[in-house]
């Protein structure tokens, strides 16, 4: 039987075909492969990711105009309009509660003067014949008479100066020169604009009803433009402050000027509270207030800025704020688990212990409390790279979170800079933040001594009197 020969090359063609048909499929299998393990990876990531945005935004969380807002939840109610899980425990009544210490108003040490009340007719069925006094009672009333302003007229005389050829006066210290107002007048409105967060459509109405006095609302504005220029010379001398302090705590907050985002930085020591409020959010901001010399430790909460500032500035200790660290390690433990849950009870034992020493102790003491850190964040291998990483982080800047075991003026937290920034936070959204360069210079000069001078217990319009009295 013949065969035929081209049918045995078509078969040796044919399975060279298959046999680059099979490799070229292998290859493809080889890619999808790849990519099915990309996508795998990708997807374990995603989820991490998504866990983490729903513990950020619950859903009582909002976004409206890109800003997260909180929804209350509406408490279910019955019929008579209780809540249904009163009936489960007992209602709380409302005040004092048993046991607890009253508090009353003391009566003032001095009296200015006494009355006598006296009765002739019975309240209750209006007789008249009444007997003679049977006992007396004393009442304590503190009250203020309604104010009314008083208006002075100086007759100035000038005399001419040989020496400097012109004619001199004697300046008037109740008032600021070519100011028709008073500095009384004129500190209360600034207490009421900065202080109290008041409108300036508000702030005239109270001086109107208060005190008898009227002033417009571009008055407001013009005043506090005035005021500000006169704590020139003090607001200097805050700054100067600042720079010399043993320990400082710095935080910044985002700040608006004709709808354009600044940032108002604040600067806390023991005695001075200063506000700077600036185009950038980096360390230029911080070093131009405390100089490439500065005195002291900063503490602040890790923001990046202040690697920068330290490098700046000497590389002087640090301190970083523990409630900000305790913070970021509770939010591992609400989303990565077991090995968030051990970092972060960890770290906060190591918190406690070192603020045990009450700011006494020794370098011994904080070499104790890195080793125990250590066994915290070293010791064991964290298989989750979120938690590998924090821990990393930490611990490599350790010594920078122990300078307050044996520096009293320094503490664990940065909490004095995140109080001083709270009230302009309020007075932004209150207002929108400032118009102009000049209306932003002028907030955080008045911001700046209203917070000093609150932190001293000193009365601001008195006080201020005084500093704008004294200077040159």
């Amino acid at each position: 039987m013949n065969q035929n020969p081209y049918a045995f090359e078509d078969l040796v063609l044919e399975n060279a075909s298959l046999q680059i048909e099979n490799a070229y499929l292998r290859s493809e299998v080889i890619i999808l492969e790849s990519e099915k393990a990309t996508l795998i990876a990708e997807n374990v990531s995603l989820v991490d990711k998504f866990k983490e945005y729903i513990h950020r935004h619950p859903r009582r969380v909002g976004v409206k105009s890109g800003k997260v807002y909180e929804i209350k939840l509406s408490t279910p109610q019955n019929s008579s309009g209780s809540n249904p899980d009163e009936s489960l425990e007992k209602k709380r009544k409302p005040g004092g509660q048993p046991g607890h210490k009253g508090h009353s108003r003391k009566n003032p040490e001095k009296i200015s003067r006494t009355e006598i009340v006296d009765i002739n007719k019975c309240p209750h069925c209006g007789n008249h014949d009444l007997s003679g006094i049977q006992e007396t009672r004393t009442r304590i009333v503190e009250d203020v008479p309604i104010p009314q302003p008083v208006v002075t007229e100086y007759t100035i005389h000038r005399r001419y100066c040989k020496c400097c050829r012109k004619l001199v006066e004697e300046s008037i210290l109740t008032a600021l020169p070519q100011a028709k107002l008073g500095l009384t007048v004129m500190l209360i409105v600034v207490w009421l604009k900065i202080g109290m967060r008041m409108t300036e459509e508000a702030i005239p109405q109270i001086l109107e009803q208060l005190c008898g006095i009227r002033i417009s609302e571009g008055e407001v504005s013009h005043i506090c433009t005035m005021i500000a220029e006169e704590f020139g010379e003090f607001y200097a001398q805050l700054e100067n402050e600042v720079r010399q302090a043993q320990a400082r705590y710095i935080d910044e907050t985002s700040w608006r000027e004709s709808g354009n985002t600044l940032w108002m930085w604040a600067f806390v020591t023991k005695g001075v509270t200063l506000y700077k409020i600036a185009k950038s959010r980096g360390h230029e901001v911080p070093l131009e207030v405390l100089g490439e010399i500065p005195n002291g430790i900063d503490v602040h909460d890790r923001f990046r800025a202040y690697d920068k500032l330290q490098g700046k500035t000497g590389n002087r200790p640090q301190q970083f704020c523990w409630f900000h660290i305790l913070g970021d390690s509770k939010e591992l433990a609400e989303i990565y688990g077991e090995e968030g849950k051990f970092i972060h009870k960890g770290l906060k034992a190591v918190f406690d212990e070192a603020n045990k020493f009450e700011h006494t102790g020794t370098p011994v003491d904080v070499e104790k409390l890195i080793e125990r850190l250590g066994q915290v964040l070293v010791v064991r291998e964290f298989t989750n790279i979120k938690c590998r990483k924090f821990a990393k982080t930490i611990f490599k800047e350790r010594d920078k979170l122990f300078q307050f075991v044996t520096n009293p003026e320094v503490d664990g937290t940065n909490n004095r800079a995140e109080r001083a920034i709270r009230p302009n936070v309020v007075y932004r959204k209150i207002s929108g933040g400032t118009r102009s360069a000049v209306g932003t210079r002028r907030y955080a000069v008045l911001g700046s001594v209203f917070q000093t001078l609150k932190m001293k217990g000193w009365n601001f319009v008195g006080k201020g009197l005084e500093i704008i009295r004294t200077s040159g």
